[in-house]
């Protein structure tokens, strides 16, 4: 049995660590096994940030009274390997030198490579939450206020962009895996310099703003002020993403927002982002000069890039409703 020092996992399950001589027995095998079961399986609620739901381990449980071998169909500590490497490739992350190479039958497992394999476990559960910058961003959904169509606008300019998944741990998993979802919006058909100043100035706000978007635990935005509100802060009321406020003097109520919610805290399917631009008065009541450009808004969308691992995330339908003014 493992000897070494503990190896401690935070909410998931602690693993011993060999020194040369000791037999790996089939409890130690069963620690690493379940740990990495669990990063490879659905995610058991929003806040469990482990679970990729990729269909769980590749190997079997290792049975009372058998040896660990390379391969077989329990306890195999190839497959348990080619799991971890799986894992590191996912996260970008290198595997340790020393279970790069597959072992093979006949080989001896090493105090070093199965250390490696339990070290690596570690890792890849103390740091599981991939980032949104491995993902590959599209805009799946576009709708915009044509000046010639619905004219110029001022008041209150709103959108929502939905993000709809076939199942709770498909969505939750997408998130896990560094997937993102939000909106944004801009001035188009524009020439910067061409117009007048208040369309001029929500060409820059808007500029400044970018992708608006929300990951697993945190939110994102080019300006104004973030809340840090992610996947895990939602609930079925608009909780903010980000507030910029103000604009350049003279339009200082000029004012965009962006919020979202899910619709169910519980066993959540679907996110509902909603982006307004309000064109204040700017002390110009009782009018103010409206924008006066082809005013887009449209859906960010983050998609967990496998990066070789093998993986697969399913990707949300996506619908947006229409731009409405309110004056």
């Amino acid at each position: 049995m493992a000897s070494g020092p503990t190896i401690p996992i935070s909410g998931g399950t602690n693993m011993q660590a060999v020194i040369a001589g000791d037999i790996i027995s089939p409890a130690d095998f069963n620690n690493a096994r379940t740990n990495i079961d669990d990063m490879l399986s659905a995610p058991t609620n929003v806040n469990d940030t482990h679970g990729l739901n990729q269909g769980g381990v590749s190997v079997g449980v290792a049975t009372s009274g058998i040896t660990i071998e390379a391969l077989g169909s329990a306890g195999a500590f190839t497959e348990l390997q080619n799991d971890i490497q799986a894992l590191n490739a996912f996260y970008n992350a290198t595997t340790n030198v020393h279970i790069q190479t597959d072992i093979v039958a006949g080989d001896t497992i090493e105090d070093s490579e199965w250390n490696g394999m339990m070290y690596d476990t570690k890792a890849r559960w103390d740091n599981e939450e991939k980032q949104y910058n491995f993902s590959t961003k599209t805009y799946p959904t576009s709708r915009t206020w044509t000046l010639a169509g619905d004219g110029a606008w001022s008041g209150l300019l709103e959108s929502t962009v939905t993000f709809t998944w076939s199942s709770t741990a498909d969505m939750n998993a997408f998130f896990n895996g560094g997937g993102a979802v939000g909106m944004e919006a801009a001035l188009i058909n524009y020439t910067p310099g061409s117009g007048d100043d208040q369309t001029e100035s929500w060409y820059d706000k808007l500029d400044a703003l970018g992708d608006v978007f929300m990951a697993k635990t945190d939110s994102f935005a080019g300006a104004g002020t973030t809340t840090g509100n992610g996947q895990v802060d939602m609930t079925t009321s608009y909780q903010n993403l980000v507030a910029y406020n103000g604009g350049t003097s003279p339009y200082l109520d000029d004012w965009a927002n962006v919020a979202a919610q899910v619709n169910n805290t519980t066993t959540p399917t679907s996110v509902t982002v909603r982006m307004r631009l309000n064109d204040g008065e700017d002390g110009h009541a009782p009018s103010d000069t409206p924008v006066s450009a082809d005013t887009r808004f449209q859906g960010v969308l983050f998609t967990p890039d496998a990066n070789g691992s093998g993986f697969t995330f399913a990707t949300p339908t996506v619908s947006q409703t229409n731009i409405t003014e309110t004056t």
